[in-house]
Parts: structure tokens; C-alpha cells; sequence
């Protein structure tokens, strides 16, 4: 007992173990929260509604299996979820050569479970199956994808799919991720508003651009929140006004390595001399320098502000 309590209060455990150990609940919760948008939202609406990547595609290739009778509707969900797991596996390649290692085994993980929750999750009707309110099916699944998408990212990983390829991209051409997925998804809800359109719904025709219409608000929405939640690719301007900056210095060298530059200021009310710490980061740097910042000195005034862009030595590191 004696030594897993030292092992626990260990800095290996601290900054080794423990952050993949966040990590895995992170992907594994925002996973969660990515497939509930899926199947309690878009897939519980009378007008159907796609969502990006392998398991939107998923839906086209179902619902085309459905409509020519090749696979029954009941089965929809099973077909669905071995999709999204043979289809990612080029994708996850892409990922393990020209991402990273660790984000592809996370985003492992993440396809893993993403292909449990769509195949198996209990079915749960919330009230917004009528399409007078698919408005809010729309928005709300929008909203939970882009939470689901953008949380997995900023802890290093991924859902799979067209994720992997806008991080690719991303690091590639410094596009948003947001803005990749947004393109790269479009081509989805076009093809599925063509396969589904027509169906009758309550007696009403559903023309296909009311289809794609619904798709494109769910996509603006998730778009919006995934670059709310993750912008590993913008920089952000982090000044940190302390009395340690020797020990906050060395951390962020050792642990972030990023260039840091020091200035010696005064606070004009107390007249105390402090030091500035200035460093610039990758956003998803943030959560690991706000930790360092709170285990070192708990009483330093920190401010973050965006930088447009980054001119000289400044290193673009990948995500994990």
C-alpha cells in the first residue's frame, strides 16, 4: 500500500500517468456525449438529418440499403456501427503517419466506443421525434456532436472518421478543424437529402431541401461549437505576473517547450516588484499551462489573449 501511495504522489504518476488517465475518461465522456447527439437527436427526428464523417456516411449507405430493400430498418443501427469500425481503419492509418501516434490510439478508442454507443445505446424518445420539431432536434444535436467533437480534440484525440482528416489537414495548411469538417461534410448532407427525400411524413411530402436545409443548421451548429471548444491551431498570448517566475519558467520549458520571455514590472498600488512571465502557446496548450500556474503559484494574474499570428521561431507541434 505504502508504495502505490508513494507511485501516486510520484511526479512519473503526475505528469505521465495522470494526464493519459484524464485523457482516457475524456475521450470516453465526449464519445458519449457525440453519440447521443446522434441517435437521441438526429436519428429520433421524422426529417431526417445527417451527421459528418463515418457515421453520416454510414446513414446515407443504410438508408439507400433501406429504400431498395437490400437491408431491413431494424437492422439499420447494427449496420451502422460495423460501418463507422471497418471504415475508419485507412482513416486511422492516415492518422498514425501523419498526425500522431498517441491522437490515432486515442481516436482508437474513441471509434471503439463511438460504434458501441450508435449500434447498442438504449433508445430513449425525448420528445422530439414530430417534425414540428426537428428545428430543435437539429440545433440540439448540433450542438451536442460539435461538444463531442471539439472535447475529444482538446484532450488530444478524436471522434475518427473526417476528424482525423481535418486534423491532418489542419496541421498541414493551418486551417480550423471546424472549417475543414464543415467542407468535407457538406457532401454528405447533399446526398443524403437526395436518397431521403420524398418520404411522407404525416401525410406531407418531405422535399429534399427541407432535408438539407435541417442538416446544414445541424452542421453550422456543430461547427461553431467544436471551434468554441477546440482551436489547437490558434495561439494565445499568455502573460503571467508572479513572485516565482524561476520555478513557473522551468515548468513550462520542461513540460510545454515553449520559448518564454521575462520582464520585470511594479504594481502600481502596492509598489511591490514582480516579475512578467510572456510566453506564447497552441490553445490546447492552455489547460496544461493553467495547471502548472496553479500547482507553482496560486496568487499570479494571468492573462491569455489571441494572437492572429505567429512570425519567427515558433514551433507548430502536433496535437499528442
Amino acid at each position: 500500500m505504502k508504495k502505490i501511495n508513494d507511485f501516486l504522489k510520484s511526479p512519473q504518476f503526475k505528469e505521465r500517468v495522470l494526464p493519459e488517465i484524464k485523457r482516457f475518461f475524456a475521450v470516453t465522456f465526449f464519445t458519449l456525449i457525440y453519440g447521443i447527439g446522434v441517435v437521441w437527436f438526429l436519428e429520433k427526428s421524422e426529417i431526417p438529418m445527417y451527421t459528418g464523417g463515418m457515421p453520416g456516411l454510414a446513414q446515407v449507405l443504410r438508408d439507400i440499403l433501406v429504400k431498395n430493400g437490400s437491408l431491413n430498418n431494424d437492422k439499420g443501427n447494427l449496420f451502422m456501427s460495423i460501418f463507422v469500425l471497418i471504415s475508419n481503419v485507412p482513416i486511422l492509418l492516415l492518422g498514425w503517419f501523419g498526425v500522431s501516434k498517441k491522437f490515432t490510439l486515442y481516436s482508437l478508442v474513441s471509434v471503439l466506443i463511438q460504434s458501441l454507443v450508435i449500434g447498442f445505446i438504449p433508445d430513449v424518445d425525448l420528445g422530439l421525434s414530430s417534425s414540428s420539431h426537428a428545428l430543435l432536434a437539429s440545433i440540439l444535436g448540433g450542438l451536442f456532436i460539435g461538444v463531442g467533437v471539439g472535447g475529444a480534440l482538446k484532450y488530444g484525440t478524436s471522434t475518427g472518421g473526417v476528424d482525423i482528416i481535418a486534423q491532418y489537414l489542419s496541421f498541414k495548411k493551418g486551417k480550423t478543424v471546424g472549417f475543414i469538417s464543415l467542407a468535407l461534410n457538406f457532401g454528405i448532407a447533399l446526398v443524403g437529402a437526395l436518397v431521403t427525400g420524398g418520404k411522407i411524413v404525416n401525410g406531407v411530402e418531405i422535399i429534399p431541401g427541407l432535408i438539407l436545409s435541417y442538416t446544414i443548421l445541424r452542421i453550422i451548429v456543430t461547427t461553431i461549437a467544436t471551434d468554441k471548444i477546440h482551436t489547437s491551431y490558434q495561439y494565445l498570448s499568455i502573460e503571467i505576473i508572479t513572485e516565482t517566475p524561476q520555478v513557473i519558467v522551468d515548468e513550462i520549458l520542461h513540460k510545454i517547450g515553449r520559448g518564454v520571455t521575462i520582464s520585470k514590472v511594479e504594481g502600481a498600488y502596492s509598489h511591490h516588484e514582480k516579475t512578467m512571465v510572456m510566453v506564447v502557446i497552441a490553445t490546447y496548450e492552455l489547460q496544461m499551462i493553467t495547471e502548472i500556474i496553479r500547482d507553482v503559484d496560486d496568487k499570479a494574474f494571468v492573462v491569455a489573449k489571441p494572437v492572429k499570428s505567429v512570425i519567427g521561431n515558433f514551433k507548430k507541434k502536433r496535437i499528442a
